[in-house]
C-alpha cells in the first residue's frame, strides 16, 4: 500500500511538472505569435507626434523614461504659447504598433481640430514601466492581496518637479495652472485625480478616465486640503459596464459639489455599452478635450 501511494505521489509530481512545462511552452508560443502579429501593424501616429525614447531620467528610480509628444499643426511656423495636457500611460495615446493593437487616437482628435483652425494643445505622454502598479498608486491599497509598497506620490512629485520644467524649457507652453492639465485611465485616472488635488498650483484640470478609486477610501477626502479646488475643472468618464467604477465616479462628483466646487466645473460622461478598456477612453477624449481646455 505504501509503495502504491509513493508511486501515485511521484506520478502526480511528474504530471504537475509536465503541465507546467506545457503551460510555459504554450505561453512562449502565444507571445511569439503576438510579437509577429504586432510587426505587421502599421504605425498610426500623426506626423505631429515625436517619440523621444529614454529621454528623461526618473530621479527617484535612476532610470530613463520615454516620452511621446504631440505638437500642434502650426507649431513650427507660429509663435504661439500652448496649453499642455500631461497623460499617463503615454504608450497608449498615439500609435497602435507601440501599444500592440490599440491606441486612444488623441492625435487624430487634435489633428482634426487643426484642420478646422480650432485651438490645439501640446500633449505629453509619459510612458509607464513594468512597475506601473506601484508607480500609479499614491497610497497603498486596502485590499489584502495588493502591493503595500507604492511610489505614486514620488512619481507625481517627479512629474511636477522634473518633467514639467523639462517641457517648459523646450517648448512654448502656457505655464499657468488653468492651462496645465493631467490625465490618465484606470490607475492612471486615480493618479490624475490625486495630482489635481495634491498640486492645485500646477494643474487647473484633470481628465479622469475609469479611475481606480477602489484602491483606498482616502481618495474621497483628498479635496479637503485643496483650497483652490473651486477653480479647477474635472472631467470624469467611464464605461457603462464597469458598474462599481461608475458608482464611484458619481459618489465623487456628489462629494466635490458638496465641498463647494461649482457643478458646471465637473463633467461626467458614461459610455453606453462600453467597459474598462481603450475604446471607452478613446470616445472619452473626444468629449473631454473641447470641454476642459476651453473656458
Amino acid at each position: 500500500m505504501r509503495r502504491k501511494l509513493l508511486y501515485l505521489f511521484f506520478l502526480s509530481l511528474l504530471f504537475v511538472g509536465a503541465y507546467a512545462i506545457y503551460q510555459k511552452i504554450t505561453k512562449n508560443i502565444k507571445k511569439k505569435k503576438h510579437a509577429e502579429w504586432v510587426k505587421t501593424l502599421t504605425h498610426t501616429a500623426s506626423k505631429n507626434v515625436q517619440i523621444l525614447k529614454d529621454t528623461i531620467t526618473v530621479d527617484y528610480l535612476k532610470e530613463k523614461r520615454t516620452l511621446s509628444i504631440y505638437l500642434p499643426e502650426n507649431y513650427a511656423t507660429d509663435s504661439v504659447d500652448y496649453s499642455v495636457i500631461y497623460f499617463l500611460d503615454g504608450a497608449s495615446l498615439f500609435d497602435q504598433r507601440i501599444q500592440e493593437g490599440t491606441e486612444w487616437q488623441l492625435d487624430e482628435v487634435l489633428d482634426s481640430l487643426g484642420n478646422l483652425n480650432q485651438a490645439q494643445s501640446i500633449i505629453v505622454g509619459l510612458h509607464s514601466s513594468a512597475n506601473r502598479m506601484k508607480e500609479y498608486k499614491p497610497f497603498p491599497s486596502t485590499r489584502w492581496y495588493s502591493d503595500w509598497t507604492v511610489s505614486g506620490d514620488k512619481h507625481a512629485e517627479w512629474i511636477v518637479k522634473s518633467v514639467i520644467p523639462w517641457v517648459n524649457a523646450r517648448y512654448r507652453t502656457k505655464q499657468e495652472a488653468k492651462s496645465t492639465i493631467i490625465g490618465g485611465a484606470s490607475l492612471g485616472g486615480l493618479m490624475s485625480y490625486y495630482m489635481l488635488m495634491e498640486y492645485p498650483d500646477v494643474f487647473g484640470g484633470a481628465i479622469v478616465f475609469s479611475p481606480s478609486f477602489w484602491v483606498n477610501e482616502k481618495v474621497y477626502s483628498l479635496h479637503k486640503e485643496n483650497q483652490k479646488r473651486t477653480k479647477q475643472k474635472i472631467y470624469f468618464n467611464a464605461g457603462q459596464l464597469e458598474t462599481p467604477t461608475v458608482d464611484a465616479v458619481y459618489k465623487m462628483e456628489e462629494i466635490l459639489v458638496k465641498s463647494g466646487i461649482p457643478k458646471e466645473q465637473i463633467k461626467v460622461d458614461i459610455e453606453e455599452g462600453e467597459g474598462h478598456w481603450h475604446m471607452t477612453w478613446r470616445k472619452g477624449f473626444k468629449k473631454a478635450y473641447p470641454w476642459i481646455v476651453h473656458p
